[in-house]
Formats: C-alpha cells, sequence, structure tokens
C-alpha cells in the first residue's frame, strides 16, 4: 500500500483524526485480517503474519508515535462526522475532543438506556 503523505504540523487534531480514519478504512480494504472481530471474539491474526497493525504500519510512515495514531483513530471512531462541525473551533485541541463524546456516555450510564425499562 502506498504511503499516504502528509504533514501533521499544519493539520488541527480534528483533520488529523479525520485523515487517520480515512487511512485506517483503506488499510482495512487492503488488509481485512487486521481489522478487529465482533466484541468477544478473538483476533483473528496469527503469529507469524506479517502484515502490520494498522497503527505500527501508520507510525512507521509517518514519522509519529504509535500511541498518537492511536488516538487519533479513537477520536476519529468516537466522534465520526462531527469531526468536520469541531475542525477549527475552541474544541479543536487534544482534550477539547477527548471529552465531546464523555456526556453521552455519562447520560446513557445514568440513565441506564442500554438495560432496558420496565414498568
Amino acid at each position: 500500500m502506498r504511503a499516504v503523505s502528509f504533514d501533521c504540523r499544519d493539520l488541527t487534531p480534528a483533520q488529523r483524526a479525520k485523515l487517520v480514519a480515512k487511512r485506517k478504512a483503506a488499510y482495512e480494504a487492503v488488509h481485512p485480517e487486521t481489522k478487529p472481530t465482533k466484541a468477544g471474539g478473538r483476533n483473528r491474526r496469527q503469529i507469524g503474519d506479517d502484515v502490520a497493525r494498522f497503527t505500527a504500519d501508520t507510525a512507521a510512515k509517518t514519522g509519529k508515535p504509535e500511541r498518537s495514531i492511536q488516538r487519533d483513530a479513537t477520536r476519529a471512531k468516537a466522534l465520526g462526522p462531527d469531526l468536520d462541525r469541531v475542525a477549527g473551533t475552541s474544541l479543536d485541541k487534544g482534550a477539547g475532543l477527548d471529552a465531546l463524546p464523555a456526556p453521552a456516555a455519562l447520560m446513557r450510564s445514568r440513565f441506564n438506556l442500554y438495560d432496558g425499562y420496565s414498568a
């Protein structure tokens, strides 16, 4: 797969997360064995596989730490299309992006929306 070349110094955290999400989708299309399995399932990868994890491959090709790539991918997954709405605003910082999905999760846990309701 050809490396996506981008200069992260010119991108905001929201823009970088969106770009990492696009690269991840392309990487998983070429290497479907690197996709995570359904909840509770075992990873499809076996010992000796020569295909690198998406984050390790991207980190090697971009020169960024793997943990930074993981954070960007997590932010992109959590915020999805809302990344465009946040880009360029005062929330377009790492901590701001990380805090955005938290209220929804808090509301779900507070009102037990996934536990079912019996009257």
